[in-house]
């Protein structure tokens, strides 16, 4: 029984730590696009972001996420489905390990699917929101 887009894609974001389960789920090539796709300022503050090839490019932003900050709460509200094209929006609620700071956040997720893999994924979110958790406020 072959999974729809929707339910590939979200059987990836569930455990995108395990290059196992991203390796099974995704195209050998995969593109993953992080709130930009080129922008050196940004990844000073988030190292992830940007333009990436390959599972192992999925893992390690998860890997950067995950010691950034401890998600608190992750809804997907909503799900569009077109053919081998899915978006996904919802919000998210972390807290950043370093300085404590909670932010919530929209989200957004595309993905294009391949003979049953992600093959392109896109995450957008409250850029200026995520990044000034991990960042002391100038006074």
């Amino acid at each position: 029984m072959s999974r729809s887009a929707a339910q590939t894609l979200q059987a990836l974001i569930a455990n995108p730590l395990s290059l196992e389960n991203v390796k099974s789920l995704a195209t050998a090539d995969v593109t993953y696009v992080s709130l930009s796709e080129n922008n050196p300022k940004l990844q000073g503050y988030l190292p992830w972001t940007g333009s990436h090839r390959g599972p192992e490019a999925i893992v390690k932003a998860f890997e950067g996420i995950n010691k950034t900050w401890e998600t608190k709460a992750f809804e997907v509200r909503d799900v569009i489905e077109q053919a081998d094209k899915v978006a996904m929006f919802g919000s998210f609620t972390y807290v950043s390990r370093g300085l404590g700071k909670e932010i919530t956040s929209l989200f957004s997720l595309f993905a294009k699917i391949k003979d049953g893999k992600v093959s392109y994924v896109q995450f957008l979110e409250d850029t200026f929101g995520t990044s000034g958790s991990v960042r002391p406020e100038k006074n």
